[in-house]
């Protein structure tokens, strides 16, 4: 992907949550600036920071949870580590954001989700959430 600004990524984001149900953009440093890709292998496991979802009819709150979100990703990456923002539709009526790690093996997935109180991981390869059992 060539590198784009935040509003680019805003944009996109925002397009593809609404018309598949959610995305996830993996953020790194390089050198001096951001780069940004799709991943579209592994697992994606939340709970970097607390969720935050608003209503999925409100595209002034979606730019302002958004530019935070992607601000507190960019710190992150900035202190070396890779980050994915990632948002979904729920129940229909509200879009959640979240940053999250991807690891490549679905075992160490489900132990971090489990560790860190995720409902569920992503599973990039079959585009399907998988719930997590809580003990």
């Amino acid at each position: 992907m060539e590198n784009l600004n935040s509003f680019e990524v805003m944009c996109l984001v925002y397009g593809r949550t609404l018309l598949k149900g959610g995305c996830s953009i993996s953020m790194w440093k390089n050198g001096s600036h951001i780069e940004h890709f799709m991943p579209n292998r592994g697992f994606v496991v939340g709970g970097l920071v607390p969720e935050e979802s608003i209503k999925i009819d409100n595209e002034a709150a979606f730019k302002h949870t958004f530019l935070r979100m992607y601000r507190n990703a960019v710190t992150m990456t900035e202190s070396g580590r890779d980050v994915v923002l990632g948002t979904w539709v729920e129940d229909g009526n509200k879009i959640v954001f979240d940053l999250c790690d991807i690891t490549q093996e679905m075992k160490p997935a489900l132990e971090l989700a489990s560790q860190r109180g995720e409902r569920a991981i992503f599973d990039l390869d079959e585009e399907r959430e998988i719930f997590v059992n809580h003990k």
